[in-house]
């Protein structure tokens, strides 16, 4: 049975009105399912906004034997979030990171039923794998890419400075905005992310010890390689899977492991590109520049710190390399071309023009 089937058993399901303390929400149809649970397009039935607004609803099912509840994880850090949105300071360089927690959605509602959880949340829209899979040849303009893949840094720099790593970085994670947020990039789905460090009774973070052996965690395709390795991860380690959605994100064909699933095959070739780094980038304009990056991050261990400035360094002297502008606009805010006259002559006779070859 799969999580829509079983949350639809509880009543969860198209047409349905969920109550919270503050509201009633109408379900209007599933956005998507996941380990998690599911989540679903809700309209707000009570706002006296002029247009009733519309919000994501996830929901998680109480189970007694789940040890962790992927929506606590998700609340714990959006509140961690908001709490920095809260604790800001001129002139410092948390403040800075601060203007970063705009990559992050806004808890909009939650509550407890008798055997499940939700939370509503501010709705963004197509996800950068979507986005990408909309593109010629499913592949970014060097622009729009690099752009995007420091706005998904921003969001992992500010996630790792409230303690916490993601730990399933990835296209499908992230999401631009909607209306006048379609620039903005949101970092999504906090399920299996972990707390790497805490604060003492000074009110200090401390790292945490890491344990000898861990299990394996996210996504083949983007695990770094202490993830394979079942090693501890730390910052280092997201920043390794960032790395690897940014070539996802601009290069052509993807990554070279891209057509193996298998754990052990995806490390090898992994391992291999290390050997031959031009492997990574299948001749790339940036390639020189980019380089520099995972050369830098394969030199982290658990307990270094990021140099995140560095990375934007390269991102953007990548940029001058391909000579693109980081400031403009992206691919899906720019009006359609327009169609060609073999477009044209199709749509009047309701064919679908010839290919070009």
């Amino acid at each position: 049975m799969s999580e829509e089937e079983d949350l639809e058993a509880l009543g969860v399901k198209a047409g349905a009105v969920i109550f919270s303390s503050k509201t009633k929400y109408v379900i209007i149809k599933l956005l998507g399912e996941g380990g998690f649970g599911a989540v679903y397009l809700v309209q707000d039935m009570v706002s006296r906004d002029k247009e009733r607004p519309y919000f994501a609803l996830k929901v998680e099912k109480k189970l007694d034997n789940r040890r962790h509840s992927k929506l606590k994880m998700e609340v714990a850090i959006l509140k961690a979030i908001n709490a920095m949105r809260h604790d800001r300071h001129p002139d410092n360089k948390k403040d800075r990171i601060a203007s970063y927690l705009c990559h992050f959605t806004e808890i909009i509602d939650r509550a407890k039923k008798d055997r499940y959880f939700f939370l509503v949340m501010q709705l963004v829209g197509k996800s950068l794998a979507d986005l990408k899979a909309e593109r010629k040849e499913r592949v970014l303009a060097l622009g729009t890419g690099l752009s995007v893949a420091s706005q998904c840094l921003e969001a992992v720099q500010c996630l790792h400075e409230v303690g916490y790593i993601h730990r399933d970085l990835k296209p499908a994670n992230y999401a631009a905005g909607l209306k006048d947020k379609t620039h903005m990039i949101y970092l999504l789905d906090f399920g299996i992310a972990r707390m790497y460090k805490k604060k003492n009774e000074r009110g200090n973070f401390e790292l945490k010890t890491p344990r000898d052996s861990v299990l394996f965690k996210g996504t083949v395709r983007f695990a770094s390689l202490a993830c394979h390795r079942n090693l501890e991860m730390g910052p280092k380690d997201d920043c390794e899977s960032w790395f690897y959605l940014l070539l996802d994100l601009i290069v052509p064909k993807g990554l070279p492991w891209r057509r193996e699933s298998e754990k052990v095959a995806v490390q090898k070739i992994k391992d291999a590109c290390r050997q031959n780094t031009e492997m990574f980038f299948n001749k790339i304009k940036a390639e020189n520049d980019l380089v520099k990056i995972i050369k830098y991050l394969d030199g982290l261990e658990y307990t270094d710190t990021v140099d995140y400035e560095y990375i934007y360094q390269v991102l953007n002297e990548a940029g001058k390399t391909c000579g693109v502008d980081l400031t403009a606009l992206y691919e899906w805010e720019l009006p359609p071309p327009p169609p060609s006259p073999l477009e044209k002559q199709a749509s009047v006779v309701g064919e679908q023009p010839p290919s070009k070859k």
